[in-house]
């Protein structure tokens, strides 16, 4: 009997040794396809793109459903102006969680590119359903603006800019509309600020239009 207690205590340590063995291969794997997302962020920020698309596709294979990795990696193909792959990855971000407020911008930014205006729009709907956002205020504007909507337009570059005052872009554009209304006073102030937040085209438009 003593022995076959311990022949059976033995291989319970083996067992115990060779789970714990794959408990740690499993966590060092794992703490290896987190580096990965970690390479990815540190390629990003250096401008690396296409190392950094690599990097989250690389981790993406252990957790697919990663909203970050997958929201990254389409700023990644974005940068590099592969759009197509860029909003596939913004919409997969989007089907995991509807309310991601980047995502949905992004879209938004790709359909107004497009020329899409009314889907931008919507977006940019969805987006101010759940929360203030000075840049889907902004989207919308641009949307609104393109498509004719001038007072619409105005209305969203004004809530733009309450909620971020040094928002250069929504002040130049607010200025477009004010000469297009004649409000030439108001758009020489508007251009003004935009200029003083480095908005490189408001420069020209204070001297074409505030002489």
């Amino acid at each position: 009997m003593s022995c076959a207690i311990i022949n059976f205590a033995e291989i319970l340590t083996k067992m115990k040794s060779r789970v714990f063995v794959f408990l740690l291969l499993i966590s060092v794997i794992g703490a290896c396809k987190n580096e990965d997302a970690y390479i990815g962020d540190r390629y990003y920020r250096n401008g690396e793109y296409e190392k950094a698309i690599e990097a989250y596709t690389e981790y993406l294979q252990l957790k697919p459903s990663n909203i970050k990795s997958i929201y990254n990696r389409g700023r990644a193909y974005e940068e590099l102006g592969e759009y197509n792959a860029a909003v596939m990855d913004f919409k997969k971000v989007i089907d995991i969680d509807p309310n991601h407020v980047q995502a949905r911008l992004s879209v938004a930014s790709d359909l107004y590119r497009n020329k899409l205006y009314k889907d931008a729009i919507y977006q940019c709907d969805l987006v101010l359903e759940h929360t203030q956002s000075a840049m889907a205020y902004f989207i919308r504007a641009r949307g609104n603006q393109k498509s004719g909507n001038i007072n619409l337009a105005m209305d969203d570059y004004k809530s733009a800019i309450s909620l971020d005052s040094e928002f250069g872009e929504a002040y130049f554009y607010r200025g477009t509309l004010q000469i297009y209304r004649k409000q030439k006073s108001a758009a020489c102030n508007d251009f003004k600020i935009a200029e003083s937040l480095d908005i490189a085209t408001a420069t020209k438009a204070r001297k074409d239009y505030c002489r």
